[in-house]
């Protein structure tokens, strides 16, 4: 049983560059190091990520922090979506 878990064990650690989204509750999203906004209302936020697209729905939705790593999404979220691909 312990060969299977290690299997499914997921990587601690961040790379440098790889894309890190934290959701606390239902009221926030932190997202490192992301490649811009593609869209941005009350109801819905979209980020570029090295992988695609990360579109955080909800209500109330703003924008509190962007740095060049970091975003900062309050208000009451309700869904958080990734589109794979460009």
């Amino acid at each position: 049983m312990s060969k299977w878990l290690e299997r499914l064990s997921v990587q601690d650690e961040a790379l440098p560059t790889q894309t890190v989204v934290e959701l606390l509750g239902d009221r926030r999203v932190l997202i490192e190091h992301h490649h811009g906004i593609t869209e941005y209302s009350r109801q819905r936020i979209q980020a570029r990520v090295k992988y695609g697209v990360l579109c955080v729905c909800g209500s109330g939705l703003e924008l509190c922090k962007m740095s060049d790593n970091q975003l900062v999404i309050l208000g009451s979220i309700d869904s958080l979506t990734v589109f794979r691909g460009n």
